[in-house]
Order: structure tokens, then C-alpha cells, then sequence
């Protein structure tokens, strides 16, 4: 299997409904402003040699090599938000053909638009979610909380989130490959039939 999956963490925080701004950090202008997120780390799940990877602005050339030789690249989410704060931050763009995006399967499978996102509909299939009801495992953290400790300078603790992010996912594809299906995340008693991609041998 050639799949790599990976997941990102940006640098700038995002401010959150009814929580005060934290002094000295820098904050972006909500989740649509991928432009002035940035990038802290990449995390990803290499198939080919079965090995975890990390990759930050010193190493993005190695990421951008790797993601050329590896098909698909999977990710939770990663379509409608890891690729544009990619494309905004390191100016090269993972084209969307070239992935497979979990959540949008999800969303598909379920009778929903993946490309007009609305809450009432589209929430609670979040990776934290599908984990829980899939394998009982819970994200260490948020997504929110990572800029934040990025910029304190706790850098090993926002790669340790973001790898465990990158792997609850490959959980989540691998029980698509293997059984074809995941648990409703918010439906517990009932399962999605996911078709999984096509992938070079």
C-alpha cells in the first residue's frame, strides 16, 4: 500500500467563543483564515515504510517529495482544511483528486453534501467523535489548543497531539479497507458502508 496519511497544526491561534484572548499569543482571524494560519508541523503515516513522520518549514521539501510518490494521501478533514492552510502557508497546493478525505466520506455516505458545510447537518462527525465510538479512543487534546502551545514553546507536545491525530485516522482507514465500514459517529447503533480508494500496489 503507497496511502500516506497526515494531518496539520497551524501556528496562529484561533479565538474561541466567549473565552478571553490569552496575553502574548499571536491569533489568525477564525477558522476560514487560512491564509494567516500558518504551519507549525505535519504529521503523516508513511504505508510504503511503515513509519511515522514529521515535517515542519525546515523539511517541507521532504513532505512535498513524499506526497508526489505516494497515493492517496488520507486525511480527517484534510480537503476543506489541511490542503488550503498548505496552500496558503507553503504555496503549493495537494489537489483534491489526489485525496481521501474521511470526514467527506462520512458526509457522503450519510446523504450529505461535502462541499456545502453547514453545523445543523454536518456537525459531530468530528475525528475525536469517530474515534470514540470506533476504537473508544479519545483525541489528547484540540485542535484550538495547539497554536497556542506552539507558541509557548511547548513544541513536543504539540507533535505528540498531532501524531496521535494521524493515528486515530489510520485507524479509521484501516477499518474502511479491511471491513468497508465505520460505526455512526453519532448513531452508535448504526454502521456507514465506506468505499475505500483506489491505490497503487
Amino acid at each position: 500500500m503507497q496511502a500516506l496519511v497526515y494531518d496539520i497544526e497551524i501556528i496562529k491561534a484561533i479565538e474561541e467563543r466567549g473565552q478571553p484572548r490569552i496575553p502574548g499569543i499571536e491569533y489568525c482571524g477564525g477558522w476560514n483564515d487560512h491564509a494567516n494560519m500558518g504551519i507549525s508541523v505535519i504529521c503523516a503515516y508513511d504505508y510504503e515504510d511503515k513509519r511515522f513522520r514529521v515535517f515542519t518549514e525546515s523539511n517541507q521539501m521532504v513532505f512535498w517529495d513524499l506526497a508526489r510518490r505516494r497515493a492517496p494521501l488520507v486525511g480527517f478533514n484534510n480537503v476543506r482544511f489541511d490542503n488550503r492552510v498548505i496552500e496558503a502557508a507553503w504555496e503549493k497546493r495537494i489537489h483534491p483528486s489526489d485525496c481521501y478525505d474521511i470526514m467527506a466520506e462520512l458526509w457522503k455516505v450519510d446523504g450529505l453534501d461535502p462541499d456545502n458545510f453547514a453545523f445543523q447537518t454536518h456537525g459531530g462527525y468530528g475525528l475525536d467523535q469517530c474515534a470514540f465510538v470506533n476504537f473508544g479512543a479519545h483525541k489528547t487534546g484540540s485542535g484550538a489548543n495547539a497554536p497556542v502551545l506552539w507558541q509557548q514553546d511547548k513544541i513536543g507536545d504539540v507533535i505528540d497531539y498531532c501524531m496521535e491525530d494521524v493515528r486515530l485516522t489510520k485507524l479509521l482507514f484501516d477499518r474502511i479497507q479491511e471491513q468497508g465500514f465505520l460505526i455512526h459517529p453519532k448513531d452508535g447503533n448504526r454502521v456507514l458502508r465506506i468505499s475505500a480508494p483506489n491505490q497503487g500496489e
